[in-house]
């Protein structure tokens, strides 16, 4: 695919300050995934992790999804995901257009991709258990850590990078990405509900959300079966 970016550098640009994050954590399953992606097109994906050649800085639905589909197909075959595998593709960039982005040319053929307005942050999710204070902790990394699907986050507020003037995003007519994240918001709260944990018998009801097609598969987390942690599938849909 093309690289639809037009090169340009801080200098011309300004830098881009953001705050005040929404995030949402979600673990779908394969045709889910497959199926929200479709509802927000149009879609823009692009590596922001790491320096990139400027032909592999942006990567189409059907990539993202092949390095989805590896991912659950290892939890629900009992197996940990390689997240070496995983990094460069889930923590990405999401934009409705190019347009609020650019590259930044470095050395050698290298280019990093920067936002000039906001757009939607993809992190690979990974949550904690603490047994000392009896709640989820989410986006934690360690060895004690479970993975659990994405991280979407998109800031309610920034700074405009030429005037440094406070902008309040849901204001703003000139951030394209907002309608992109409440139409997120509003599929998640139609099609995944709040993940029914169940520790030492409690249950724990937590924000972080699971598609309906896990049920089938989720007791075969292998994370959760070794931290005996479970997800409460009394009175739901398992199909």
């Amino acid at each position: 695919m093309s690289f639809p970016l037009r090169i340009s550098s801080p200098k011309e640009e300004g830098v881009l300050h953001v705050s005040k994050w929404n995030k949402c954590q979600v673990l779908l399953g394969i045709e889910e995934m497959e199926f929200l992606l479709h509802d927000l097109e149009p879609l823009f994906f692009f590596i922001a992790s790491e320096p990139v050649e400027r032909e592999k800085g942006q990567f189409d639905k059907k990539a993202f999804l092949g390095v989805y589909t590896s991912y659950i197909d290892a939890l629900r075959n009992g197996c940990i995901p390689e997240e070496k595998e995983l990094r460069r593709t889930f923590s990405s960039i999401m934009s409705a257009t190019p347009d609020v982005l650019y590259a930044l040319s470095l050395d050698k053929g290298r280019y990093l991709v920067k936002p000039i307005k906001p757009v939607i942050q993809l992190q690979a999710h990974h949550f904690f258990y603490s047994s000392l204070d009896g709640k989820f902790h989410p986006m934690v990394l360690s060895t004690e850590s479970v993975t659990w699907g994405i991280q979407f986050s998109y800031p309610q507020m920034y700074q405009d990078p030429k005037t440094a003037r406070m902008i309040n995003v849901v204001d703003s007519k000139e951030c394209p990405n907002t309608f992109l994240f409440t139409q997120l918001l509003k599929w998640l709260r139609k099609n995944t509900v709040p993940t029914p944990f169940l520790v030492e018998g409690k249950k724990k009801n937590v924000p972080m959300r699971i598609g309906k097609s896990c049920f089938a598969w989720i007791d075969r987390h292998p994370q959760l079966r070794m931290r005996r942690i479970e997800v409460d599938l009394r009175g739901m849909s398992v199909r």
